[in-house]
């Protein structure tokens, strides 16, 4: 079982990480934002990739698709710059997920 973290801020907004929320709560305008990135570290399968995304957005059978390409991937926090390289995707998704759920890190 993953364990969720769900945070309200003083202002009253929810932040968590996620598509959607894993409690039901009456919310108003939601707001999406990427706090990360996951590429390929090879520069063709980088281009293949971005130009597949931009095509056919983060679901679909096309993103289905490059979810299954062999690494090396980059994973980046886009708030902090930090990144690190794994030789699968799956391994690059459960670190970027300690980190952004992680001590001392603000979304």
């Amino acid at each position: 079982m993953k364990i969720h973290t769900i945070t309200i801020t003083p202002e009253g907004n929810v932040e968590f990480l996620g598509d959607t929320l894993p409690i039901d709560l009456p919310l108003g305008k939601t707001v999406r934002r990427r706090v990360s990135v996951i590429r390929p570290l090879n520069v063709w399968k980088r281009i293949a990739f971005i130009s597949l995304r931009l095509l056919c957005k983060d679901t679909g059978r096309a993103a289905a698709f490059t979810r299954t390409w062999r690494g090396p991937w980059r994973a980046t926090i886009l708030a902090t710059g930090q990144s690190a390289v794994f030789e699968n995707r799956q391994a690059a998704i459960d670190w970027e997920y300690e980190v952004l759920t992680g001590p001392k890190f603000e979304l």
